[in-house]
C-alpha cells in the first residue's frame, strides 16, 4: 500500500506545484518537437522518482541499437503491452521527443491529458475508424517532423499469463512507418505486470527486464514481410521475450 501512496503523491505533486510553474513555459514554445522536447525531460524526472520510490527497477539489453539512431530521426518504437509501468518504464529509456498512442478515455483526465498532449501523444478512439485514421495520418506528421511515436499495436493490455502469449498486432498502425520510411524499433519488457495489475491496486516492488531489439526498416524487407509487418513485428517483439526469459531461467 505505502508504494501506491508514494506514486499517487508524485503525481498529485508534479499536477500540482510543478504544474503551475512549468505548464506555461512548455505552452509558449511554438515548434511541436521543442515542446516535446522539453516534456520529455520534466516527465522523465517523474517517472524515475515513481520508479525509485516504489523500488521498481529494470536492466535494458540493446540500448545501442537506439543510440546508433540520430536523435533528431523519428522512429517508430512497438511493444508488448501488459501493465501502466511499460509506459512509466518506456518513457524513461527514450533519448529523443517521443509521444505515446494512448486510449482516447485518458482526455478526461485533464491534468494528464494536457502534458501528454505537450509531449506528442495521441489519443485513439479503438471503436471510432475514422478517428483512428486521422490519429494515424497525425502520427506520420510528428515522425516526419522528428517525434518518435511509441505504439503498443495489440489496441489493448494483454491479460495472458505469459508474456509471449500475445495479442495479434494490428497491422494499420504500421502505416506510419510504411508512410515515413522511419525504423521500427521493437522493445519488449518482462515482470512489468508484476507491478501493478497482478494485484491491483496495490503497487510491489519489482525487477523488469526489458529488450531493445534491432532497428527494422520496412524498405529491407521482402515482400510477403512488408505485407505482414505486424507478424513481423511481433515475432520480434516475442524473440526478445524469449531471450530474456531464457537468459534469466
Amino acid at each position: 500500500m505505502i508504494y501506491t501512496i508514494f506514486a499517487l503523491a508524485h503525481l498529485i505533486f508534479f499536477f500540482t506545484i510543478s504544474d503551475m510553474f512549468n505548464a506555461k513555459k512548455i505552452e509558449k514554445i511554438e515548434d511541436r518537437r521543442e515542446r516535446s522536447l522539453a516534456t520529455l525531460n520534466k516527465v522523465q524526472v517523474l517517472f524515475r522518482n515513481i520508479l525509485n520510490s516504489c523500488k521498481v527497477t529494470y536492466d535494458v539489453e540493446g540500448m545501442e541499437n537506439l543510440t546508433n539512431i540520430p536523435k533528431e530521426e523519428g522512429v517508430m518504437f512497438v511493444g508488448n503491452h501488459r501493465s501502466y509501468f511499460d509506459v512509466v518504464i518506456g518513457y524513461t529509456l527514450v533519448d529523443r521527443p517521443t509521444g505515446f498512442v494512448a486510449k482516447i478515455e485518458m482526455q478526461k483526465i485533464k491534468p494528464m491529458a494536457r502534458w501528454m498532449d505537450y509531449a506528442g501523444c495521441l489519443m485513439i478512439d479503438r471503436n471510432d475508424l475514422r478517428q483512428s485514421l486521422k490519429v494515424i495520418l497525425t502520427a506520420i506528421k510528428y515522425v516526419k517532423a522528428g517525434i518518435s511515436i511509441y505504439i503498443y499495436p495489440e489496441g489493448t493490455r494483454s491479460r495472458s499469463e505469459m508474456e509471449e502469449e500475445m495479442l495479434p498486432f494490428k497491422e494499420g498502425s504500421f502505416k506510419i512507418a510504411e508512410k515515413t520510411g522511419c525504423k521500427i524499433v521493437p522493445i519488449s519488457m518482462i515482470h512489468t505486470r508484476e507491478v501493478l495489475e497482478s494485484h491491483f491496486p496495490f503497487i510491489h516492488p519489482q525487477h523488469v527486464k526489458v529488450k531493445i531489439g534491432e532497428p527494422i526498416l520496412m524498405s529491407e524487407l521482402t515482400e510477403e514481410e512488408r505485407n505482414h509487418i505486424g507478424s513481423y513485428a511481433r515475432d520480434k517483439v516475442i524473440e526478445g521475450i524469449k531471450e530474456l526469459k531464457a537468459k534469466e531461467a
